[in-house]
């Protein structure tokens, strides 16, 4: 998987087959100290970790956002890549990210199509003039979001049940910029959790150009 040149660079290599890299890593807590692990990393881009802080840590086979949970990082979500190391050949700690450790890793924990996140969006009243947020966590939620987008006339009674009416305040810009997207609430929109077509948000029964193309391809 890896040359000799790009090797020659680490220190603590325990294997390096055509089918993954093993070597020697660890994540340091400011407060705790270093956590040492084994990390695999897979031909197909997966990347594993083996905790060693203990013989018997039953941590084993874990991502690399879990190891770094498991040593104290609270923000591991979008930082592990910063935070867990190797050692250079010098024996100095180096983040993950300046290495070439991670060529081969690509959007590992991707969920499958079925199982695609969709952002919250928002909607203008058509009446007030009041954006209105769709949480979209399930298809008839989007369903309900589809029709709604589609209506040009589309108003805060339209909502089911009623929950909301043109006399209820709009969200604060600042909460505005929670999307709901489990990778970052703050996410402005990207490949990783933007979806483009996929049978939670298209529709058989639907008559819209984009639905009916969608189903036509599947």
């Amino acid at each position: 998987m890896f040359t000799e040149e790009e090797l020659i660079q680490f220190h603590g290599v325990i294997q390096n087959t055509q089918e993954f890299l093993e070597i020697d890593c660890g994540c340091t807590n400011p407060r705790y100290g270093d956590t040492p692990g084994k990390l695999r990393v897979y031909i197909e881009g997966k990347i594993e970790i083996d905790c060693t802080c203990t013989h018997d840590c039953p941590k084993v086979n874990i991502s690399p956002i879990e190891f770094a949970r498991h040593a104290g990082r609270t923000n591991a979500h979008n930082n592990w890549t910063s935070q867990i190391w190797v050692f250079s050949h010098d024996g100095h700690k180096i983040a993950l990210w300046r290495t070439c450790l991670l060529k081969y890793h690509t959007h590992t924990f991707q969920r499958p199509l079925r199982q695609v996140i969709h952002r919250d969006e928002f909607l203008r009243c058509s009446q007030c003039n009041k954006e209105r947020r769709f949480i979209l966590r399930n298809k008839e939620a989007i369903k309900i979001y589809h029709q709604a987008l589609a209506n040009n006339n589309w108003r805060c009674s339209d909502v089911p049940n009623h929950s909301v009416t043109c006399d209820d305040a709009e969200e604060r810009g600042s909460r505005k910029v929670c999307r709901g997207c489990p990778r970052d609430s703050k996410c402005g929109g990207c490949e990783k959790c933007v979806c483009f077509g996929c049978d939670w948000c298209r529709f058989d029964d639907c008559n819209c150009q984009t639905c009916v193309e969608f189903i036509i391809n599947m």
